[in-house]
């Protein structure tokens, strides 16, 4: 009886193996043809199934699509996260270290990437509220935690709203954003920080920095060494 293993495991192991022939087959669709080449007919043929047979692991490409966003959300968050730890690391080295592991996943899953954070896919909305909305949190997340963790609540409410812009301030003030722990200054600054990060970052992926060759990693650090400064000296405000 030591070598029976259970049909269900058998069946939940087939199902997942197969699963991943799909994505796998659809990612690489992506990267060499972009979106419009990635339709169900065709993944079905890479993988070698009738499309019939796919639709009993994904009903539409929508939900093929929304699965890999997901799924590129998690593996970058994952990424990010392990960036940033580290024994004897300090909490700004921390940071610097998580954005750059943001900044070499983006390079090494370009597709996936640009899947999730990137140029929009015709004809495809990702569901409000489904698997996609709660890996996306889930990234923000990490960076918060990354960013602020070892800020006090007290430090975090003495950020002040970015000056001389009152229409953004208003906006801060009163929509709803993410992470309710975060004053409407701190989150102002969260914000231009992914932004300057995703930026750069989008910009090397598209090809717009050709003229830094090698010397990208040194830029988006750069960078992030003058935002934390920044953020540092709001920090004693």
């Amino acid at each position: 009886m030591s070598g029976f293993v259970p049909a269900g495991t058998v069946r939940e192991r087939r199902h997942a193996e197969t699963v991943a022939e799909i994505k796998a087959a659809a990612l690489q669709r992506m990267a060499d043809g972009g979106a419009p080449a990635m339709s169900l007919r065709a993944v079905a043929r890479d993988v070698g199934v009738s499309v019939q047979a796919l639709y009993h692991y994904f009903p539409s490409r929508d939900a093929l699509l929304t699965s890999l966003v997901a799924d590129s959300f998690v593996n970058l968050a994952d990424a990010v996260r392990a960036g940033g730890a580290g024994d004897g690391v300090s909490a700004r080295e921390g940071v610097v270290n998580a954005c750059l592991a943001y900044r070499r996943w983006a390079l090494a899953h370009r597709s996936e990437f640009l899947l999730a954070l990137g140029v929009p896919i015709p004809d495809y909305e990702a569901p409000l509220d489904g698997p996609t909305t709660g890996a996306a949190a889930g990234l923000g997340r990490v960076f918060r935690d990354v960013l602020f963790g070892d800020w006090s609540a007290e430090e975090l409410a003495r950020v002040p709203l970015p000056a001389d812009l009152p229409a953004l301030n208003d906006r801060l003030r009163g929509s709803p954003q993410p992470w309710p722990d975060l004053p409407p200054g701190a989150f102002a600054q969260f914000t231009i920080g992914w932004a300057t990060l995703h930026g750069l970052v989008m910009l090397e992926l598209l090809g717009q920095l050709t003229w830094i060759d090698d010397a990208g990693e040194e830029m988006c650090r750069a960078a992030l060494v003058t935002y934390l400064d920044h953020l540092d000296s709001l920090r004693t405000v």
